[in-house]
């Protein structure tokens, strides 16, 4: 959990945004069939290149692509398709560029133009995209959050109509903590019991419009500074069984890197993920041409020629007319070819280049295969069902094989393919589905949980009563509490298993510190009285802006119970108490709460869970209603429709 943002690490970007705003695994066996057979499958494919010949890449299992000029396709002195065979809009397709004036008023121009560019040309569009924290309507800000969430459909609807046959799409950007997650994510359900449930649901949105559209996750940095928290957020997605076919490396943070590091990173990641890759906007800013031709010469050969990448997608090539200082990303400078261009021309001609494979033959996807475990964590010795949901497009599946942990577990032969698994030891358990066609072709998807116990810190907290920060449940990072590092950056030796959590001396006693947004612990507590309570939290916060949120865990989601704004103490030394009440019951007996940390930088002491002082009890149904005539606070008598605080039986009542 950190206070200070290394600010670093985040300086590629945060000049980038001045301008511009997991698929199945294959089989070795399955790339080389496909690669003998590309030819035929090519003759019925809408986006095979009958032009490849004249671009750079006559590769027809993986495209070299770039994006919009100053918001125009062909510029300069050769059309873009004479060089390129896939295209990205930069800016013309951002939520805030069509729908940016006002809800349901729609500038498809500029992304019209890039669209019917590669239709007229025969190769790929990439949507980009559907969901980011920047370059949204503003529009979105004053809506309530079912009102978000149905902007949200209606946006992803009118895509869906105009574009029907999308062949790619990012659907979500940049989300990663720091970077631009979206704002309105709690209308798609907010971070939720895996940390990103918004992102799988905006995922689900997706695959429901567009099943053969390659579906893919695009952030920065990910080869280096966040490769760790990218490396995250992608494998809980695919282990949650999103319908995330690929993910895509920004590949902005390569200009200084060592070919050593880079390879290095490229290789840890594949390895994590096992999921197709795209490098999804790469450049290379700098002046000096030689260390452009050097970066070019060491990178792109090992990223095109990986069978796990499905192609590149460069972020510009005029110079001065990219994001990067004084556009010196371009490799065209001038109407003459830079040094690096000059090369790449060169290298997409080899038989390398040529010959390399790709996890879609063809540019398109056949297999949409995801596998979910009902949960990322499980108790040992609880069954864990498990699902598959798969789909192929032009095939038959003949049967799928579930694997736990390299052994067979079940042959499924029909839908829905669903099996349970119980685990019988702690750890982690890798699950693989394989989907068997008819014809003999296997198409692979990796998943996975973890099988933990749980205990109490101390003895179950009774409710009403005080739950200290500190004392969150014992299990493992995931299960029973989520930190975004592995660092112990508190100021105590009080816990000895919190990898991570940050605890620190506070207030007379210890506290949660050095929070960063998205992190999480849970606590069992035993209510003992069935009440919509009152909080009142121990909170210090050295800024603005601070928050964080109370929820109830159950088998599905975690339900939100209070949001807490912190205010401003003064110093993280500095505690002061905020006061509110939940939004609705806790029931009697034994659950699970959780504080998520919303905004950064709060340190918590504990929340303590009061009764209702008021005597004031809500009445949310109308089977809990009591018998009995009913006065307002005037002392006049009311129906029993009337809403607000009565006096009935002598007591006060909430009537909703």
């Amino acid at each position: 959990m950190k206070r200070i943002i290394n600010f670093n690490a985040y300086k590629l970007k945060d000049k980038r945004k001045k301008f511009r705003n997991f698929a199945p695994r294959i089989t070795e066996n399955h790339l080389k069939m496909n690669q003998l057979f590309a030819k035929s499958f090519l003759l019925g494919l809408t986006l095979c290149s009958v032009e490849a010949n004249a671009q750079l890449s006559s590769n027809p299992d993986k495209f070299l692509g770039n994006i919009t000029t100053s918001y125009q396709v062909d510029y300069g002195n050769e059309p873009f398709y004479t060089l390129w065979n896939q295209i990205t809009p930069e800016n013309e397709s951002k939520w805030g560029s069509i729908e940016g004036r006002a809800r349901g008023t729609y500038n498809w121009n500029g992304c019209d133009n890039a669209y019917n560019y590669a239709k007229q040309h025969n190769f790929p569009f990439k949507f980009h995209c559907l969901i980011w924290g920047s370059q949204y309507p503003t529009w979105m800000n004053n809506l309530s959050t079912d009102q978000q969430y149905k902007a949200i459909e209606e946006w992803m609807d009118a895509i869906k109509q105009r574009y029907p046959d999308l062949p790619l799409i990012d659907v979500v950007n940049e989300a990663i903590v720091g970077h631009a997650p979206a704002p309105y994510k709690a209308a798609l359900g907010g971070d939720g019991k895996t940390g990103y449930d918004w992102i799988i649901k905006a995922f689900k949105m997706a695959h429901e419009r567009w099943p053969d559209a390659i579906l893919i996750y695009n952030d920065y940095n990910t080869f280096r500074w966040q490769k760790t928290e990218f490396i995250d957020l992608v494998k809980k997605l695919r282990d949650a069984g999103a319908p995330i076919d690929a993910y895509g490396c920004q590949s902005h943070d390569l200009t200084d890197m060592e070919v050593s590091s880079f390879k290095a990173a490229m290789d840890e990641i594949q390895n994590e993920l096992q999921i197709p890759m795209y490098s999804t906007e790469y450049d290379i800013g700098t002046s000096d041409d030689q260390k452009q031709l050097q970066r070019y010469k060491e990178q792109i050969p090992y990223m095109w020629e990986a069978g796990y990448c499905a192609g590149v997608t460069l972020w510009g090539y005029i110079y001065g007319k990219t994001w990067t200082t004084d556009g010196n990303s371009g490799i065209i400078k001038n109407g003459q070819d830079r040094p690096a261009m000059t090369w790449l021309r060169q290298y997409m001609q080899t038989d390398a280049a040529k010959q390399a494979p790709s996890p879609f033959p063809g540019m398109v996807k056949e297999a949409s295969v995801y596998v979910k475990p009902k949960g990322l964590c499980v108790a040992k010795g609880e069954a864990m069902p498990i699902t598959v949901n798969a789909r192929l497009r032009t095939k038959t599946i003949d049967h799928i094989d579930l694997y736990v942990n390299n052994a067979l577990q079940a042959t499924l032969t029909s839908a829905p393919y669903v099996a349970e698994y119980v685990p019988t030891e702690l750890g982690h358990y890798n699950v693989k589905a394989v989907v068997v066609a008819t014809d003999g072709s296997k198409y692979e998807r990796l998943s996975g949980f973890t099988a933990y116990n749980r205990f109490p810190f101390k003895d179950p907290i009774e409710i009403p009563g005080t739950i200290e920060a500190e004392d969150f449940d014992i299990g493992a990072e995931g299960y029973t509490y989520h930190d975004s590092d592995n660092k112990n950056e508190g100021t105590t030796s009080y816990r000895t298993d919190s990898q991570g959590v940050d605890i620190v001396a506070g207030n007379g006693n210890y506290a949660i510190g050095y929070t960063v947004d998205g992190e999480w612990m849970e606590y069992t507590v035993n209510v003992t009285q069935a009440l919509q309570y009152e909080y009142e939290v121990t909170v210090a916060s050295g800024t603005t802006g601070s928050g964080f949120s109370i929820g109830l865990v159950t088998d599905d989601e975690v339900k939100t119970l209070a949001k807490v704004s912190v205010p401003n103490t003064g110093s993280w030394d500095t505690y002061k108490t905020v006061k509110g009440r939940f939004n609705s019951r806790l029931e009697l007996g034994k659950q699970v709460l959780r504080i998520t940390i919303d905004n950064p930088y709060v340190n918590i002491d504990n929340v303590r869970l009061l009764p209702n002082p008021t005597g004031i009890q809500p009445i949310m149904s109308a089977d809990q209603t009591t018998d009995g005539a009913a006065y307002n606070l005037l002392g006049s008598k009311v129906n029993s429709q009337y809403k607000g605080i009565v006096i009935q039986n002598g007591k006060k009542l909430i009537r909703k």
